[in-house]
């Protein structure tokens, strides 16, 4: 989880693909269309974070892991300036995982402009 907080901070679309299988699964909420793959996530990563975001400070909480390692959930909190407003952010990831790689990540999330 550190890298993930090191990708947010970064703005490092590397780093977070990294994070994950090439055929991973990043679903911003559960009602959002998710991102299939490194292309898609890229792309999302390119606008969400590098293009709209500024200022980042990425906090992880109480994180868990399965004993067998393929599930787990992370606590986060985010503080940054999106699309010109400041914006807090706190939210909860549920991720299947493969070996130290991301299957599949979820996220539930709220933000409030601060």
């Amino acid at each position: 989880m550190s890298k993930y907080k090191k990708a947010w901070e970064k703005k490092d679309s590397d780093i977070i693909l990294d994070c994950f299988t090439k055929t991973g699964i990043y679903q911003e909420n559960p009602l959002s269309k998710p991102y299939k793959g490194h292309n898609q996530i890229k792309k999302f990563w390119s606008k969400s974070v590098d293009r709209d975001s500024k200022q980042i400070k990425f906090k992880l909480g109480k994180c868990y892991v399965s004993k067998d390692g393929k599930t787990g959930f992370a606590e986060w909190e985010c503080k940054n300036v999106y699309k010109g407003k400041k914006h807090h952010m706190v939210g909860i990831m549920v991720l299947k995982m493969k070996g130290d790689k991301i299957t599949y990540l979820n996220e539930y999330w709220n933000t409030k402009a601060r």
